[in-house]
């Protein structure tokens, strides 16, 4: 077995969901805690509590995860799970916008495998070439690519050739992630 790239999300990336998931909680349980209110605004505020609660565990869980990537499989550590390649079903590569013109996004590639699914975004350190192993993978399946997920492997820089292999563009024509 080759040896395994590790990636994981960098602490930078996860200071806005961390910074989210703190103030939600803030305003939540502040006036829970210090303010006399009815028993209705109560049940509301702790409601959103735990919503907030969720999350931030959520976000420490997506920042404690590490992704490894050999030439067999596609791991996520602690909690995740392990996909073979040779035994993918499914790849998709979507692009999700914040504006109107299409900018300030982010990328999750979702992969599946013998009925599990792993969904990565682009706030990994090193989200590329995981794409990359994984649409060299799908392409040695055989796999049928949607015509989205093509062309965000090309906004990326990775191109799926005639010979079936993956390649990587010179430049990729999408510059900014966001």
């Amino acid at each position: 077995m080759s040896r395994a790239m590790t990636y994981r999300y960098p602490w930078r990336a996860m200071v806005p969901d961390y910074a989210r998931a703190a103030l939600g909680l803030a305003g939540t349980l502040t006036p829970l805690i210090f303010m006399g209110v009815s028993t209705l605004v109560a049940a509301v505020l702790a409601f959103l509590a735990t919503i907030f609660t969720l999350f931030a565990v959520q976000v420490v869980l997506r920042h404690a995860t590490r992704i490894l990537v050999n030439e067999g499989a596609i791991q996520a550590r602690p909690l995740g799970c392990r996909l073979a390649w040779d035994g993918l079903t499914r790849l998709k590569l979507a692009y999700f916008s914040v504006r109107r013109d299409g900018r300030g996004g982010w990328m999750e590639l979702k992969v599946q495998s013998t009925g599990r699914t792993l969904r990565i975004d682009s706030r990994l350190d090193g989200f590329t070439e995981v794409v990359r192993q994984a649409a060299a993978a799908a392409t040695q399946a055989g796999l049928h690519l949607d015509a989205s997920t093509i062309s965000n492997l090309q906004m990326l820089g990775v191109r799926m050739s005639i010979s079936g292999g993956v390649d990587a563009l010179a430049e990729p024509p999408m510059q900014e992630q966001g």
